[in-house]
């Protein structure tokens, strides 16, 4: 079932210790089953001795390993090994990247175009239902990965089932798993749930940098739901930009304090966000809707002429025309408006 290495990423990973530490080991001992034949010599790298002592105990024989491989079965959990074929490409080189992941559900979602779409507690129940709309839509291109907390993770979630595509991402281990997101159990069976930790691992405050990392990692961009000027919702959107990654968020009035961050957000240059289109053009997935202008006749005489003559002078224009400039300039000011002429220096114009 499993190779002598997988099996020996999934005991070193079993012990509470912190991924970065996880990788240092790994990378003195050249691999995990080299790191399990020859543990007595690692020793100096722990600083809790107790926690060697007891990982130590575990190797005299195949008993505690195969309660590991028990609990598994019996959940159903399936795990993903760091360099395997189904491990997450967005987390090769990242030195805290989990050895192990643990997943649940249809694993061939991992598979897939991957995009976040992620919203606070507070988000509000208009900016949920958009989420779940635009969430819903996203999964004609993508698999919709979200937490497991209510409020604009739940929304997400539910857009994503809407869509067949849903990734929960937990915050802790399968142990840990929230009781208050009634969309969870659906998510088991329809999608896929994947914890970066093992499964008695509790959610400790922590626990959601960590993760809200790991999914910025993971996606091809992040879209914020909700999020106040205080949000984990931001945290994954921080990471996000660290990665290179696109951000998006859904506006809110001034006066919307859920909203706040997302506004923020916007500001400091995430893609304001109405429709899954906003999001969809920006990976080359939807053409953007051009609308087309429509003219009176003397706009319609402009645009010909500036066809044209490429350029043009308002007093030229004036005199072919036979139109008052006073009167023009209004005509060409119309003509900005709808995106058609552009005013040059020195009272010249030209097409867009």
């Amino acid at each position: 079932m499993w190779s002598q290495e997988e099996k020996s990423l999934l005991w070193l990973d079993s012990f509470p210790l912190e991924p970065a530490f996880k990788h240092s080991l790994l990378a003195a001992a050249g691999s995990a089953v080299q790191l399990v034949k020859r543990f007595d010599g690692f020793a100096e790298f722990f600083p809790d001795k107790a926690v060697f002592s007891r990982m130590q105990e575990t190797l005299k024989d195949g008993s505690y390993f195969l309660a590991v491989k028990q609990r598994l079965e019996q959940e159903k959990i399936t795990p993903v090994f760091l360099g395997g074929e189904d491990y997450p490409a967005g987390w090769q080189g990242l030195n805290d990247a989990p050895i192990c992941l643990y997943a649940k559900g249809r694993l061939s979602l991992l598979k897939e175009r991957k995009f976040a779409v992620v919203g606070s507690r507070r988000t509000t129940e208009g900016a949920k239902k958009l989420g779940a709309q635009i969430a819903k839509e996203l999964c004609d291109s993508f698999a919709v990965v979200s937490g497991s907390a209510d409020g604009g993770d739940e929304a997400a979630i539910k857009g994503g089932l809407l869509g067949g595509k849903a990734i929960c991402f937990l915050a802790g281990g399968f142990g840990s798993m929230p009781k208050e997101n009634p969309s969870l159990p659906s998510v088991e069976k329809e999608g896929l749930v994947i914890a970066a930790c093992p499964f008695d691992t509790p959610v400790r405050v922590y626990s959601y940098e960590y993760r809200n990392k790991l999914l910025a990692a993971l996606c091809e961009g992040v879209l914020v739901l909700g999020a106040a000027k205080k949000s984990g919702a931001l945290i994954t959107a921080k990471y996000a930009k660290n990665f290179g990654k696109s951000v998006f968020a859904i506006p809110y009035a001034p006066s919307v304090a859920a909203g706040e961050g997302c506004n923020a957000l916007i500001k400091e240059g995430a893609y304001l966000t109405e429709t899954a289109v906003d999001i969809l053009i920006r990976y080359g997935l939807e053409e953007p809707q051009k609308t087309v202008a429509v003219f009176t006749e003397t706009e319609q005489k402009i645009v010909d002429l500036l066809a044209e003559t490429g350029e043009i002078h308002i007093s030229e224009l004036s005199t072919r025309l036979g139109v008052p400039t006073f009167k023009l300039t209004a005509t060409l000011a119309s003509l900005e408006v709808k995106g058609a002429v552009v005013k040059l220096g020195g009272n010249r114009y030209a097409l867009v």
